[in-house]
């Protein structure tokens, strides 16, 4: 029974991490651009495209889910 219960707690940890992870790229999408932190100021960023920042891992597909929940919400009878 106890390697249940920890197996469980462990679970319980795991989705709760991946939670908090979900609600900080929901607030805080972008991030500093890293590749062109060091370039001259006159050269544009393939990556940014010269706006200095890019989407963090997961913003997308967080942006996606908010989207379609919102989408399920205004379609509810």
């Amino acid at each position: 029974m106890h390697v249940i219960e920890t197996g469980l707690e462990v679970t319980a940890l795991v989705l709760l991490a991946v939670a908090a992870r979900a609600v900080f790229v929901y607030f805080c999408p972008y991030r500093e651009c890293r590749w062109c932190r060091g370039r001259r100021v006159g050269r544009r960023c393939w990556r940014c495209k010269g706006s200095k920042l890019t989407m963090r891992i997961g913003a997308k597909h967080v942006h996606k889910v908010k989207l379609s929940l919102r989408q399920a919400w205004e379609e509810r009878p």
